[in-house]
């Protein structure tokens, strides 16, 4: 039984077709090159999208209906044979939506984004804000008279709030 929760991506897609597939073990290589090109072939006119469940149905379909043609005509004639199916019936009965299904994000990218949140607080408030008040700090110390001090307080306090803007929304981080 496939989950149809963890099937998101291309390769997954691409997997599933080529291993449902079982009639063509002479035309290994052709089916390998079909299985990752069977869904523009499908869909490639449409200008909307499947949703996941949908998608990995329409896969099977295709997939069954390519093992049942196979067993009349070599794969160069039977896959023709199931596009033109799904066409004439419709897209076999499956609605398109115009907004693309929003995949789930991995552990790994979870923890990636949320490592990068706090490397970018930390890059902002110590090394850019920093250079610009180290930099206007130290105009201000050469021409006490100009507005380069307003502009040190200016950054200091970008640097300040910055940090206490950080803190406060991610209060409820548990590490």
């Amino acid at each position: 039984m496939i989950h149809t929760n963890r099937v998101k991506t291309e390769k997954e897609f691409t997997e599933i077709f080529y291993n449902s597939c079982q009639h063509c073990t002479h035309e290994h290589e052709k089916l390998k090159k079909l299985s990752m090109t069977y869904w523009i072939d499908l869909t490639g006119h449409l200008t909307g999208y499947f949703s996941f469940e949908n998608r990995l149905a329409i896969t099977l379909k295709a997939a069954q209906l390519l093992n049942e043609n196979l067993v009349q005509y070599p794969l160069q004639d039977a896959w023709p044979l199931v596009v033109r199916n799904f066409h004439q019936l419709n897209h076999w009965g499956f609605q398109t939506t115009s907004l693309k299904p929003i995949c789930e994000k991995t552990e790994d990218q979870k923890i990636f984004w949320k490592l990068f949140k706090y490397v970018w607080a930390f890059f902002q408030s110590m090394i850019i804000l920093k250079i610009a008040v180290y930099y206007f700090g130290l105009e201000s110390a050469n021409n006490p008279e100009e507005t380069n001090v307003i502009w040190v307080w200016v950054f200091f306090s970008l640097s300040v709030s910055s940090l206490v803007f950080f803190a406060y929304r991610n209060r409820k981080d548990q590490g």
